[in-house]
C-alpha cells in the first residue's frame, strides 16, 4: 500500500466517519486523532475514531488504524486495522463487534472487551481481543495518557501504549508493540519525540522507530 494514498485513505475516512456520527460534549464524544512519527527508520502513522451514534445510547463506532513505512520502500508491508460497533453495557465498559484486518492474516471478524477511564489529566483504556476464525490470535491491549495542564491552552503530553497477540493454537508470539511519547499539547495539537518498539512473527523480528511525533485532535 502506498503510503501517501494510505495517509489519504485515513483522513477521508475520519471526515467519512464525522459526518455519519454526531459530536457529543465532553468526553462523550472524544475527537478524531491522527498522528505521524517521524523517525530514523521510516513514518508511522496512526488515527483514532471514536464516535457515538445519534439516537442509539450506548453505540458508537471505534476504529484504530496503523501504517509503517521505511524510508526505502514504495509500498508500505506493515498495516493493522480494525473497524468496529460497540455498545457500552456497564460504564467504562465496551463490546466490541467488528473486522480486523493485517497483510499476514487479511480480514477477520474479531471481538474484543473494552475498558476505559477517562479524566482531565489521565486516559487509561485496557482490553483482550480475539479473531473468530482459524488458526485466530488472541492479543492484549493498552494504552496510558497523562497529560497534566500547565495554563489554559498548554499542557504536557505523555503515552504508553501497547499490545500483545500470540497465536490461540500453539501460543507462538505473532505481533506485539510498544508505543512511547513524551512531549506538550498546545490546543488541539501534541508533539515531541517519540519512539515506537515493534517485534513480528514467531522469531520475534525486531524493528524499532525513534524520532519526533505530533498529532492533531480533529472535529470536535
Amino acid at each position: 500500500m502506498n503510503f501517501k494514498i494510505s495517509l489519504l485513505f485515513f483522513l477521508g475516512y475520519a471526515v467519512f466517519a464525522q459526518g455519519q456520527l454526531k459530536d457529543g460534549e465532553g468526553d462523550r464524544n472524544p475527537p478524531v486523532v491522527f498522528e505521524i512519527l517521524t523517525g530514523n527508520a521510516g513514518i508511522a502513522s496512526q488515527l483514532n475514531i471514536n464516535k457515538n451514534f445519534k439516537d442509539v445510547p450506548g453505540l458508537s463506532f471505534f476504529s484504530v488504524s496503523n501504517i509503517s513505512s521505511k524510508w526505502n520502500e514504495q509500498n508500505a508491508k506493515d498495516a493493522m486495522s480494525q473497524f468496529n460497533l460497540a455498545y457500552e453495557f456497564v460504564k467504562g465498559f465496551r463490546l466490541f463487534g467488528g473486522i480486523h484486518y493485517t497483510p499476514s492474516t487479511g480480514l477477520r471478524p474479531s471481538v474484543m472487551l473494552l475498558y476505559s477511564y477517562v479524566k482531565e489529566e489521565i486516559t487509561l483504556v485496557i482490553g483482550p481481543r480475539i479473531d473468530l476464525a482459524d488458526n485466530s490470535n488472541l492479543e492484549g491491549f493498552g494504552m496510558l495518557e497523562y497529560k497534566p495542564k500547565l495554563n489554559d491552552q498548554w499542557k504536557i503530553y505523555s503515552r504508553l501504549q501497547g499490545l500483545y497477540a500470540r497465536s490461540v493454537k500453539n501460543g507462538i508470539h505473532a505481533r506485539s508493540y510498544l508505543m512511547v511519547r513524551a512531549g506538550l499539547s498546545y490546543k488541539d495539537y501534541s508533539f515531541g519525540i517519540g519512539a515506537n518498539f515493534d517485534a513480528y512473527g514467531p522469531e520475534r523480528i525486531i524493528k524499532n522507530n525513534y524520532g519526533i511525533f505530533v498529532a492533531a485532535r480533529l472535529f470536535k
